[in-house]
């Protein structure tokens, strides 16, 4: 084993005593086993990370029961949102620089034999991805989880709660940002933005559409180093447990197979990650980020083979802030794996490659493909549990697993018997129960199944379940609800009686024998007074506000594809030589429609020399329709740090111009940007780039069915321009200044080179 070099023989002594000294080691048979490092990325500062603490110690106890001696440390993390719109965004993408080294050289330094990444949010998941192929030492990545949807609205359903009905308008970080721009045109009031900042982001977790953060955790499914769910299980679900289960046993099993990251992320594997990205539309960032870990694999990976695959392959899918679906969505229709089963079918996949599962990704596609003849029940429990948050009860304090004392969330929904199968399948069976989902509840029982719903009568196996379940749920009219609670110590269901006025009582406790397999083999309803009296609610009531909706639209076939290509492309052009990228998944209709039949856009440029001058002229109302909107001397050298301009473009949506203006930037975007946002220019303008040319009313020319950007300037003209041309200097110190001097452009990943 690695480890071997500082634990093994007479001359380590001393390192074994200080090995000692860390309380890490518990027996004298700890040193023939594997040395585990669990890089967590736990921070307050950010939701997606907010948790981790409680997950790092999660997985060391399940590292430790599957048979590692588990050593946790941390790395750091920028919030982009936080970041947003000051100088704090310059950070961001120089962190993922800082967060390789530091993972690198705490497993160089420490001999670690494999390691579980626990990363969530923008930077820090490449970051970490980067690291390993470094490293190449057996890995297997686990985030920390998406974050739910907020819920704007609800409606319909009057015999309910208003806190039970159903969801009829979402909300997330992008619907703040723009309300911003809304509030500046008078469409809403400061009372409606700050209704839509309290709900935006209602729990932990990775924001809600498919921006970086999610993008990259579902590119790790689909590039081989994380398991099924990884991408789309809700942060505040259960089902996150289980896999995190999983995943310390499956860090067991990649170390004897000396399973490396290398091994599994070969170029084919690439492909498969970027055929994902472009057939859901993920986040322009993860073509940067993918050339920065194809190059720390050993991979000669350019923009040009993205934008071959981006050509071929057809857009399946359309997250926020490019639809109204929202991560949650994605894995209530089937997850990640759902999408790579169309690719698969459609031909789209190598599917030999091998996973951190051990086994190939077309097999792992086969049993969570929801489409698929093979796919496990296992699998489909999760497709309604992993999408399900907690119903925020106005009513009461819910309980100590999913509020403080004055009433809020808490943001660590751990509390409640973690990782034990029985809660996790309790959790299950809450969550179908709450869905009105009996076929989904059958599956968590055994073919020799006994369910005592009824006093003196008892259901017989899955199939009477369900028909049973059926039944009940539909007398029940969504009035009982399922709740995790305990009793004598033990997890057990608590059903609640609602009435319309959202007042409750409790209706009985569902209690189960021991498991079988992950399966129920007993349960029955208990009423006797005593223990009901006696059962304690943890305020985990499992709730998808929006499950009703059409999984086949969500995640579409070949044949009802949005576009016949990708939901991402590369344009080419006199403007950027070496490449740009564009979310088209991202633009409207509308937009289109401005375009005329051909989608060309065409007009004059407005040009900012950097992202605070443009979003004082945008909300100074200087952007008309028609414009092209140039935002320059924002690259990864230029920024420096090459800062996300979701800011300027919330508020171009905002203030009703997002299907008529047009943005060019050397900078990037946010996953959370939608419209015709064209970013990481290459050359820069910083480098000399022909972005750095341009002058006020210059016409720029977007052809996006030919991918082309060009000028329409005369030659005689460009050419003084080019001789004329001077840097603009910023001044910069500490790391930023070092940053400055090492990075190269965007279509090279913005990577460090010495």
């Amino acid at each position: 084993m690695r480890s071997d070099t500082i634990k093994k023989g007479v001359e380590r002594a001393p390192h074994r005593s200080l090995l000692r000294a860390t309380g890490s080691i518990e027996s004298e048979a700890d040193w023939d086993k594997p040395f585990i490092a669990i890089c967590n990325s736990y921070t307050d500062c950010i939701p997606g990370h907010a948790h981790l603490n409680e997950v790092g110690l999660l997985v060391k106890r399940l590292v430790r029961e599957a048979g590692g001696v588990p050593f946790i440390f941390n790395t750091i993390g920028v919030d982009d949102g936080i970041a947003m719109g000051h100088g704090g965004m310059k950070y961001s993408l120089p962190s993922r620089e800082l967060i390789a080294d530091c993972v690198e050289t705490m497993v160089r330094a420490h001999c670690f034999d494999g390691m579980v990444c626990i990363p969530n949010c923008d930077k820090i998941v490449p970051g970490m991805m980067m690291a390993t192929m470094r490293l190449n030492i057996p890995t297997v990545f686990v985030s920390g989880g998406p974050m739910a949807a907020g819920v704007a609205e609800k409606g319909g359903e009057e015999s309910l709660p208003a806190h039970l009905r159903p969801a009829t308008q979402k909300s997330d970080l992008i619907s703040v940002f723009k309300g911003v721009g809304e509030l500046q045109t008078g469409k809403i009031t400061e009372a409606d933005l700050q209704k839509l900042e309290q709900s935006a982001c209602p729990t932990c977790g990775s924001c809600s559409g498919m921006f970086t953060a999610n993008s990259m955790n579902c590119l790790c499914e689909a590039l081989g180093i994380a398991l099924p769910g990884n991408g789309t299980i809700l942060a505040v679900s259960k089902e996150r447990e289980a896999l995190y289960e999983r995943a310390a046993h499956a860090i067991i099993k990649l170390v004897a197979l000396d399973l490396k990251p290398r091994d599994i992320a070969t170029i084919e594997a690439f492909d498969n990650s970027i055929a994902l990205d472009v057939a859901m539309g993920g986040s322009t960032n993860t073509i940067l980020h993918t050339l920065a870990i194809a190059r720390e694999a050993g991979l000669n990976y350019d923009i040009q083979r993205i934008d071959a695959i981006s050509k071929r392959v057809p857009c399946l899918c359309k997250v926020s802030p490019s639809s109204n679906y929202h991560v949650q969505d994605v894995h209530r229709a089937g997850g990640i794996h759902t999408i790579l089963g169309e690719l698969k079918r459609m031909g789209a996949l190598t599917v030999t490659c091998k996973t951190a599962t051990g086994k190939t990704i077309g097999e792992n596609i086969d049993e969570w493909d929801m489409r698929s003849e093979k796919c496990t029940p296992w699998a489909k429990a999760s497709r309604v549990s992993g999408c399900s948050a907690l119903v925020l009860d106005p009513n009461d304090k819910l309980g100590p697993a999913a509020r403080t004392n004055n009433g809020n969330l808490v943001p660590k929904p751990m509390m409640f018997f973690p990782a034990d199968p029985r809660s996790i399948t309790l959790w299950r069976l809450a969550a179908a129960f709450n869905a009105n989902d009996a076929a989904t509840a059958s599956l968590l029982f055994s073919e020799d199944a006994e369910f005592q719903f009824i006093e003196g009568t008892a259901w017989k196996g899955p199939n009477e379940i369900e028909t049973g379940l059926a039944q009940k749920f539909a007398e029940y009219r969504g009035l009982v609800r399922a709740e995790l609670g305990q009793l004598k110590g033990t997890p057990v269901v608590i059903l609640w009686q609602y009435v319309t006025s959202g007042e409750k009582k409790i209706h009985s406790l569902l209690r189960t024998g021991r498991l079988r397999q992950w399966q129920i083999t007993k349960a029955y309803l208990e009423n006797r007074p005593a223990q009901l009296a006696e059962a304690q609610p943890s305020g985990l009531m499992p709730y998808d506000s929006a499950f009703r909706f059409d999984a086949q639209d969500c995640i579409r076939s070949k044949e009802r594809a949005y576009t016949k290509d990708g939901g991402l492309a590369i344009l080419y052009g006199q403007l950027a030589p070496e490449g740009s990228v564009v979310k088209t998944a991202g633009i409207s209709d509308g937009f289109k429609a401005y375009c005329g039949p051909k989608f060309i856009f065409e007009g004059p440029c407005v040009i900012f020399e950097g992202q605070e001058e443009a979003c004082e002229g945008i909300l100074g109302k200087k952007v008309k329709a028609g414009d092209v909107v140039i935002i320059r001397n924002e690259g990864p050298r230029g920024g420096p740090g090459m800062q996300e301009m979701l800011s300027p473009t919330s508020y171009i949506a905002g203030m009703g111009l997002g299907d008529k203006v047009a943005l060019i930037t050397d900078g990037r975007f946010s996953g959370g940007t939608a419209g015709a946002c064209i970013g990481h220019v290459s050359p820069e303008a910083a480098e000399g780039g022909p972005i750095g040319l341009l002058r006020e009313g210059d016409h720029v020319r977007i052809d996006f069915p030919n991918r082309r950007i060009d000028i329409l300037v005369n030659e005689a003209d460009w050419a003084q321009r080019k001789e004329g041309w001077r840097p603009v200097k910023r001044e910069v110190n500490g790391w930023l200044a070092r940053y400055q001097k090492l990075v190269s452009n965007a279509s090279q990943g913005g990577i460090l080179v010495a």
